[in-house]
């Protein structure tokens, strides 16, 4: 009898290849969960709060952290975030790969396969994660781009991403937020060296 592979989907975002910041902060949200279903939610969270289809910096202070709490109090994704922090100089491929492969690692058991989708990653990019990530030992079926434009959970790792520095900055909001995130397993922080 065959084992059926367990399917994950993975998706990514990063914040900090700006100058003034001092960190790469990586964002994953990997689910097995049913994706359409996943997405709607999402979307009714985004429409409910008011921050639509916004990127965490073009979007109000208020409606990302009323978006972000309403997520987390409804349990959206639920121990299926995860994120990394990793101080600069260095090149954000490094902490998005550790990142990817940390968690996948964390979520998946036995046999299962992933797909994984990085905002706007081009095509050369996303066959070296590729390549990367099948080196550390993860069960890959592809990396693809995929832009936050026209996929909910690239937005919600985003914004994840966002609030974390956001914390790391002192916003006591978001260090609230990420710290009652951790304390419930909602929220995963990737250990690294």
């Amino acid at each position: 009898m065959m084992v059926k592979k367990q399917q994950f989907y993975c998706y990514v975002d990063e914040t900090g290849q700006d100058v003034r910041s001092g960190v790469f902060i990586v964002a994953a949200v990997v689910s097995a969960e049913e994706q359409a279903n996943l997405r709607r939610r999402l979307e009714a969270v985004e429409q409910e709060t008011g921050i639509g289809e916004r990127k965490w910096h073009k979007a109000s202070h208020e409606r990302r952290m009323r978006f972000l709490e309403t997520a987390f109090e409804r349990g959206i994704a639920k121990n299926s975030v995860f994120f990394g922090t990793y101080r600069k100089p260095l090149p954000y491929f490094l902490p998005m790969l550790d990142t990817v492969a940390k968690a996948i690692k964390a979520k998946a058991n036995g046999e299962y396969q992933t797909r994984v989708y990085v905002d706007g990653i081009d095509r050369k990019k996303a066959k070296e994660l590729t390549n990367a990530l099948r080196m550390e030992g993860v069960s890959l079926v592809m990396v693809k781009g995929k832009r936050d434009e026209s996929e909910p959970l690239i937005r919600f790792a985003d914004r994840w991403a966002g609030c974390s520095r956001a914390s790391l900055e002192g916003n006591a909001e978001a260090k609230l937020l990420v710290k009652e995130a951790k304390r419930t397993g909602y929220l995963r922080e990737i250990e690294h060296a």
